[in-house]
């Protein structure tokens, strides 16, 4: 029996999220995490265009990002995103099948540095671009109990 990758636990988990975004691992394979993606219409920017918020590209890459760094660790361990720098050249429409591909670069002082993209999976067309990097075995108190 494989063990689930990390990203698959977080959208399995209760997270107010996976009400609104399908997320399914399509492959693992030379540091690179595949995700297929499924979008529901909270997302809807323009009824009319069918155009989705470029949120939802944002959310989608840190998301799968965060996953990736995860999915490297040898222990599951808190991560935070320490910066997220995104590219849109176009919204995903609504209902489109998206590809989110997140490839792991290196870890340099416990900091985990991605880059990646957001692609339609009917035609490989790239929506964003991004490239993000995250502190891993973060420690702080949720903002919750500091206020």
């Amino acid at each position: 029996m494989t063990k689930p990758h990390p990203i698959e636990l977080f959208f399995s988990s209760q997270h107010p999220i996976s009400r609104h975004l399908g997320v399914r691992v399509l492959a693992v394979e030379d540091r690179t995490l595949s995700v297929a993606v499924e979008a529901g219409d909270c997302f809807l920017a323009d009824a009319e265009t069918g155009e989705m918020h470029s949120g939802l590209a944002s959310l989608v890459l840190d998301t799968v990002f965060g996953g990736a760094v995860m999915g490297t660790l040898d222990r599951l361990q808190p991560i935070a995103t320490i910066g997220l720098t995104t590219q849109h050249l176009r919204r995903p429409a609504r209902g489109e099948s998206l590809i989110c591909r997140a490839r792991m670069q290196g870890v340099h002082d416990d900091v985990a540095h991605v880059t990646g993209h957001l692609e339609s999976a009917a035609t490989g067309e790239v929506l964003s671009t991004a490239t993000g990097s995250f502190m891993i075995g973060t420690r702080s108190k949720p903002l919750g109990v500091r206020l």
